[in-house]
């Protein structure tokens, strides 16, 4: 399955799995401890076969924790 993570709605990066959206989120959280360390700014969309014709579907992030 591939993802997109959006950021305040626009797109930061496109990654192939779940342990890579897990690293990706990882650091971000890392990143910004001060001002966002629950990641709530973060929106991530499963991108299927068939993204293109219906954009995808957003999922909870803390699937990822």
């Amino acid at each position: 399955m591939a993802y997109t993570i959006l950021l305040d709605g626009e797109r930061v990066a496109r990654l192939s799995s779940d342990e890579s959206v897990r690293t990706w989120i990882a650091k971000y959280r890392d990143d910004h401890a001060e001002d966002d360390p629950s990641a709530v700014h973060l929106q991530i969309i499963e991108r299927g076969t068939l993204a293109w014709l219906g954009g995808g579907k957003l999922v909870d992030r803390e699937r990822f924790f």
